[in-house]
């Protein structure tokens, strides 16, 4: 795993990005963005929420899979409630609506209200990317990736990953672009990897932006070191709430790298970071508390 070292500061931890490959966070085709922290949550919200609970009592699928997803998060104003949930989501699935198939494996996955069940959420997944579903594609290859619930296998994981980013899913193209760059069941290619993580980047995905600034502008993998590319890069996730582009932003002013040197700056991003239990950022934060750098 490579860590970020320059002579300065040293002691500082640059973000972990191995350990944080995230899955893709589905973008709603019309509407809205689905927003987690990890895993790719597929829907749509065209009605309001009466609505769409009017049209999921008459059994309407879609409608159940956003009134699934509602309940799920909590959104709209809607109690957050994992039973509900999955009551719609299961009703949805079974009618074979691959948004709430994927949706309900999430459910599976992170153990979300149900006891975590990797083999229940890879049949579900594997369901939705029959059926073309890019986020079921997508959570497939990073099961098969991570070796949960299957046999780790790189060469399942690139399959789905490419059939989920042919159709423009920016979870994918990212994980396919770490693929790449760390050389996983693939020739290592950094132009590959760039050029991935620019697909997803344009689409405004935060992880991607921070990978592309991190691997490629700031550590100068496959381009030249380009640090004013990289901060404008981890800017645009960190205002995304991005813990890792908010770590490495403020790893950037801690040490003034393209940037003037500014322990102001430095603890802001590592605090924002901080605040939502990046433990790299506490530490970083603590480094320079204690080394008298700020207060």
């Amino acid at each position: 795993m490579p860590f970020f070292t320059p002579k300065k500061f040293t002691k500082l931890s640059v973000a972990l990005l191995a350990a944080m490959l995230a899955l893709s966070v589905a973008a709603a085709p019309n509407t809205q963005t689905i927003t987690t922290t990890s895993n790719s949550i597929s829907g749509q919200f065209q009605n309001n929420f009466a609505t769409d609970l009017k049209l999921a009592q008459q059994g309407n699928a879609e409608a159940q899979n956003n009134v699934g997803i509602r309940y799920l998060f909590g959104l709209e104003g809607v109690q957050q409630d994992y039973a509900q949930a999955r009551v719609w989501l299961e009703k949805a699935a079974a009618q074979e609506d691959g948004d709430a198939q994927n949706n309900l494996g999430f459910m599976y996955d992170e153990g979300l209200g149900v006891k975590q069940d990797y083999a229940k959420a890879k049949s579900l997944y594997e369901k939705s990317a029959a059926q073309g579903n890019a986020s079921g594609q997508n959570q497939l290859g990073y099961m098969y990736q991570q070796g949960w619930g299957v046999k780790q296998d790189y060469a399942q994981a690139k399959t789905w990953y490419e059939k989920a980013a042919a159709q423009g899913n920016a979870g994918a193209q990212n994980n396919l672009g770490y693929m790449y760059m760390q050389g996983w069941g693939v020739k290592q290619d950094y132009a590959q990897a760039k050029a991935l993580f620019e697909k997803a980047a344009a689409q405004g995905y935060a992880l991607a932006q921070n990978n592309l600034g991190y691997y490629v502008y700031l550590q100068g993998l496959g381009v030249k070191q380009d640090y004013v590319q990289a901060k404008s890069l981890f800017e645009k996730a960190a205002e995304q709430g991005n813990t890792l582009a908010q770590n490495n932003l403020g790893l950037m002013y801690a040490q003034g790298l393209g940037v003037k040197q500014d322990y102001a700056q430095a603890k802001a991003w590592f605090e924002k970071s901080a605040a939502q239990g990046y433990t790299v950022a506490q530490y970083n934060l603590n480094y320079l508390r204690e080394n008298g750098l700020i207060r």
